[in-house]
């Protein structure tokens, strides 16, 4: 339907900041999720209108009404790689102590109350152990979720759990990852993750993808990452 202005000013009616601002809530609001087709003059509005953003290196990709994007990261070149280990983990090597992926990590500050919506994908794949005993063990995945300067390893979202299992070329299959064949190479497995939490305004949000380790040595490959902000 069309656009009604809430507060009308005439003559008579004192302008005020309340009113006004009542007024660009209104429009705000109409603007975002109010429009309806028939409110749009035929051939009035084209893809291009609709998806085309505002630049800006420094604080965001993309600017749109429905929320501000921050793809922080895709990979393209299919011989990049990070890696993790669980020897960075003192006396038990299999104990759940997570480490940070390399480029999957982003900190926001909220501007105002609202939703961030996380999504990230990476295929995480154990090498061959040569010092740990061989298995097809799995090492975890993890969406880490920490408010302002304090990141401790508790921080990881239980519910976002994957598994990473390595390559071992041995018929155990000691933490079901279904390959039951000496062929380590069926174990591989893809890590998709879309996840989303409310914060306030002022709060410093880091997210980050991060792993357990319980192999030797896992390379990281195939990693992106997109962040979306809705302000309320």
């Amino acid at each position: 339907m069309p656009f009604t202005v809430p507060v009308v000013f005439t003559a008579a009616t004192a302008v005020s900041a309340t009113s006004l601002q009542t007024n660009h809530t209104a429009l705000r609001k109409y603007i975002n999720h109010g429009i309806i087709q028939a409110d749009l003059v035929a051939a009035s509005v084209t893809t291009t209108d609709i998806v085309r953003g505002e630049y800006a290196n420094v604080v965001r990709d993309h600017q749109f009404t429905t929320g501000d994007i921050f793809t922080q990261f895709v990979e393209v070149d299919l011989f990049s790689n990070s890696y993790a280990t669980s020897h960075f983990k003192s006396y038990d090597l299999y104990s759940l102590k997570t480490q940070a992926v390399t480029n999957m990590s982003k900190r926001v500050i909220m501007e105002r109350d609202g939703t961030i919506f996380f999504s990230a994908g990476m295929a995480a794949i154990g090498d061959a152990n040569y010092e740990l005993t061989p298995g097809k063990k799995a090492s975890g995945v993890y969406v880490q979720i920490s408010l302002n300067d304090r990141v401790i390893a508790t921080d990881y979202i239980p519910a976002t759990f994957g598994r990473a299992y390595t390559e071992d070329n041995v018929s155990g299959d000691v933490d079901t990852s279904g390959n039951t064949t000496t062929t380590g190479i069926y174990s591989r497995r893809w890590y998709a993750q879309r996840y989303w939490r409310t914060f306030n305004k002022g709060d410093i949000v880091n997210i980050a993808l991060v792993v357990d380790p319980r192999s030797d040595k896992m390379h990281i490959t195939a990693r992106n990452l997109n962040l979306e902000v809705f302000y309320r």
